[in-house]
């Protein structure tokens, strides 16, 4: 198995709401000032929400950025979505666990329904040669110029499979792009669960001989 530093990953949550929330329900305004305080949210400053409206039911769209434009959150009445990319470190995934939960804690979620979770990660090989000898295990012959993966993974204690996508990195020399997507039931324990994301993603890699090194500056 080829084991590589994660340089870059990121983490994005789409939640469903029980009812659709329309443009003039408190329950918006609320949502929108917990956000903003730094104890119950993620101290997003007014300036950086945006409501867009189309109507005043259920066309409308809020859009909120943080972490300097690395964190988003996008509401729809039916929808909520908040994302987290270019994160670095073991640092940086506390402060990813943290948003997530917090988001988590300010929407009503029916535990009946499902989400769908993405992670994403940049890795780095020692050489671009390495890169490519471990990408052209994937190639069935030599027609293919760029090979990559692609394939629906069980994983223990994961209820539902998870889709893989392994390819070249367009942003890292010597580097490979990691894409993982799956959903999730609304009934667990969230914060218990987060912690066990990083696990899972692992997990998928390795089912095609890929291991990640701990984030950089994980505690001993």
């Amino acid at each position: 198995m080829e084991v590589v530093p994660v340089e870059l990953f990121g983490v994005s949550v789409d939640m469903p709401l029980p009812v659709p929330v329309s443009m003039r329900e408190t329950a918006l305004e609320d949502f929108v000032r917990d956000l903003c305080d730094p104890q119950k949210g993620v101290g997003v400053r007014p300036s950086q929400c945006q409501l867009v409206g189309r109507d005043l039911l259920y066309q409308y769209e809020l859009n909120a950025t943080f972490f300097e434009g690395n964190g988003t959150l996008v509401r729809t009445a039916e929808r909520s979505r908040v994302a987290v990319r270019n994160a670095r470190n073991w640092a940086d995934w506390q402060l990813v666990q943290q948003t997530l939960c917090r988001v988590h804690a300010l929407i009503a979620l029916d535990p009946k329904s499902v989400s769908n979770l993405s992670m994403q990660a940049q890795v780095r090989f020692v050489s671009l040669s390495e890169r490519e000898r471990f990408l052209r295990s994937f190639a069935p012959n030599r027609v293919v110029a760029r090979p990559g993966a692609l394939g629906h993974v069980r994983i223990p204690d994961w209820e539902y499979e998870v889709r893989v996508q392994i390819e070249d990195s367009n942003v890292l020399p010597a580097g490979v792009y990691i894409g993982a997507d799956t959903q999730y039931r609304n009934d667990q324990d969230w914060e218990s669960f987060i912690g066990s994301i990083p696990t899972m993603f692992a997990a998928a890699a390795n089912s095609f001989g890929l291991g990640f090194e701990p984030f950089a500056g994980t505690p001993s």
